[in-house]
């Protein structure tokens, strides 16, 4: 039985200016134009206002985050609103959610009994893809919804299997988009909310891809984030941070020649956008360039510096970026196993690096298991994830690990053909793995695994 078995939603929207309206300048006149919108039921945009509301207003406005609640209800997304009221439920905001018939489709959901009785909140499972897509027949009319994946079991891998996909792992399709001029880098998944998180190497900016209500939207650029060119993103569900590397070069005036890079990791809120912290590598710590992000989980952050071989840390509530490991040779990603044990993935194999002892080991492997040329590397239930060069093209590949992670016992292919402009889109999220790949044309696709 297929470990995969869901149907796509196939969509075309356009990427290059999809974005809230930009017809407001300040907070305060983007929500007047968003209760407008809704005064006149055009609720599509009501959304787009009240979330340039939230993005402009002040920092944890209860007001506007519930006018944001009501849009979201509203334009048939829930979900998300369910999300929105019980962030304000944990402020100790009081709502009129209960009576208010703007809210009437969050009420059908699973999950607002316990949010509405106040017995500890949402669980994980009353927060699952699954939850947020039980919706009343009229948010759903017109709409194709995926089914829930089938229960299914799978035998034990070959000890090496390095040539056909593996049995019953089925890549399927998630969400089609065209891309205009674009250079992807870097995806992201977040589970509560059903968003995708888009990152454009070279237009600097992170775009939002909402798999259930097929929106897309600008949720942060340069202009207003900072960015350099983005390599990498990652969210930590546990605090609900989105977490951004990017680098950006200045040129010499005077000679011409290109100046130390400037080199950032970004502290974005993930519901909105906003930036909450950014942190410049320090002078002392010298010329780097970040090339990974990825969060452990205690919510540790760590990054890749692929031109100066190291691996800094950022400490959950730290102040400062601080080197945690010091590589012998340069590295594309990495993949965190816990706080402590980090794989590192280099030109030639894969590296055990143990920042506690700050060891830096080579992973060895048994015969017919290639841990060459990976672009992506990550984490999931004692294996290692990745996407890898195969010839002239890009698969997707799962390596099992023995009991002391120190060798990789078994090799599984995922997807054994994958077109991409960049192989470094690709995340795990509740056991499944997503990644970008190219479609006809200009069109992107973001495929899925369920990861055995």
């Amino acid at each position: 039985m297929p470990l995969v078995h869901v149907a796509f939603v196939v969509i075309t929207l356009a990427f290059q200016d999809a974005q809230p309206p930009a017809d407001c300048k300040e907070w305060q006149e983007c929500r007047q134009l968003a209760l407008e919108a809704a005064e006149r039921q055009d609720f599509e945009r009501f959304h787009d206002l009240a979330w340039r509301t939230v993005q402009k207003g002040p920092k944890s406005d209860t007001a506007i985050m519930y006018l944001l609640a009501r849009a979201q209800s509203l334009s048939g997304r829930p979900g998300d609103a369910l999300v929105m009221l019980q962030r304000l439920a944990q402020m100790g905001a009081k709502t009129d959610a209960a009576t208010n018939d703007d809210f009437r489709r969050v009420r059908a959901l699973p999950g607002w009994a316990a949010l509405e009785t106040g017995t500890g909140g949402l669980t994980e499972t009353q927060l699952s893809p699954a939850t947020l897509t039980t919706q009343p027949r009229d948010v759903v009319a017109n709409r194709t919804k995926p089914p829930a994946a089938e229960n299914s079991t799978t035998a034990a891998p070959k000890p090496v299997d390095a040539r056909p996909p593996a049995p019953g792992v089925v890549p399927t399709e998630s969400i089609r988009f065209t891309v205009a001029a674009s250079t992807p880098a870097g995806i992201a998944y977040d589970a509560v909310s059903r968003r995708f998180i888009v990152g454009d190497r070279d237009a600097r900016k992170l775009t939002v891809v909402d798999e259930f209500s097929q929106h897309v939207a600008n949720l942060a650029s340069a202009q207003s984030a900072g960015f350099g060119n983005i390599a990498a993103l990652e969210i930590d569900p546990r605090q609900g941070n989105l977490w951004v590397v990017s680098s950006d070069s200045a040129a010499d005036n005077t000679t011409g020649s290109t100046a130390a890079a400037r080199t950032t990791l970004h502290k974005l809120q993930l519901i909105s956008g906003r930036v909450l912290q950014s942190f410049a590598l320090p002078d002392r710590l010298g010329a780097a360039r970040f090339a990974d992000v990825a969060v452990t989980a205690d919510s540790t952050v760590l990054v890749l510096d692929d031109s100066g071989q190291r691996i800094f840390r950022l400490r959950s509530r730290g102040a400062d970026l601080e080197i945690a490991a010091s590589l012998k040779e340069r590295a594309s990603t990495i993949a965190p196993a816990s706080d402590d044990l980090v794989y590192a993935a280099t030109t030639d194999g894969i590296v055990v690096v143990d920042l506690s002892s700050k060891a830096v080991t080579p992973l060895t492997a048994a015969a017919g298991v290639d841990l060459a040329q990976l672009s992506r590397l990550r984490w999931h239930k004692g294996s290692l994830i990745g996407i890898q060069q195969s010839d002239s093209s890009y698969r997707a590949v799962r390596i099992a690990l023995d009991s002391t992670g120190r060798r990789a016992i078994r090799q599984q292919i995922l997807d054994a053909s994958l077109a991409t402009t960049d192989p470094t889109a690709a995340t795990i999220a509740g056991g499944v793995l997503y990644y970008l790949a190219s479609g006809d044309g200009a069109e992107m696709v973001i495929r899925k695994i369920t990861l055995p």
